[in-house]
């Protein structure tokens, strides 16, 4: 396989509420040797279904591939892969960060450039929280690992047709 055609994909899989579902789509993932770069799920407005966005690496007839795998799953409805031009994607952040009286002003201000929310504050660390595109979420990342970051959680990507 090519590598360097590669790109990211975000399937939308609408799936049924029921036991199992997420282990049968990592184990036809892991079958195929496919990577999962990212996954979430999560209930959607009915509570019998669930929506399952997963974010995959290759080229079109991968994804092709991967499109047609899942939707042969048992209690799987619908598999949408998104065009990122119609869809609005978004990582969520929590970020812990050491903190002492020499950097706390500039953590402050790096939070407030990228409209971050400061959830906690002690006197030796502070946890910060955003939400945007996985370059904003890079780029805050990037401007916090001088300061020590100390953890870092981020879900996937999550996306919703404009």
């Amino acid at each position: 396989m090519n590598h360097n055609n590669d790109k990211e994909y975000v399937l939308s899989v609408l799936a049924r509420n029921n036991p199992g579902v997420l282990l049968r789509i990592a184990g036809l993932f892991s079958r195929r040797c496919y990577n999962i770069l990212s996954i979430v799920a999560a209930q959607t407005e009915n509570t019998e279904y669930s929506r399952i966005l997963i974010v995959v690496s290759g080229d079109d007839r991968i994804v092709r591939q991967v499109d047609k795998q899942v939707s042969k799953l048992v209690d799987i409805e619908e598999v949408t892969v998104l065009n990122r031009e119609e869809a609005v994607v978004r990582e969520h952040l929590l970020l812990k960060v050491e903190r002492n009286l020499q950097n706390s002003e500039k953590l402050v201000e790096i939070a407030n450039v990228f409209h971050a929310a400061i959830l906690n504050v002690q006197p030796d660390s502070m946890i910060v929280e955003l939400t945007g595109d996985a370059n904003t979420i890079n780029s805050f990342i990037e401007l916090y690992n001088p300061y020590n970051v100390l953890k870092i959680l981020r879900t996937g990507a999550m996306a919703m047709m404009k």
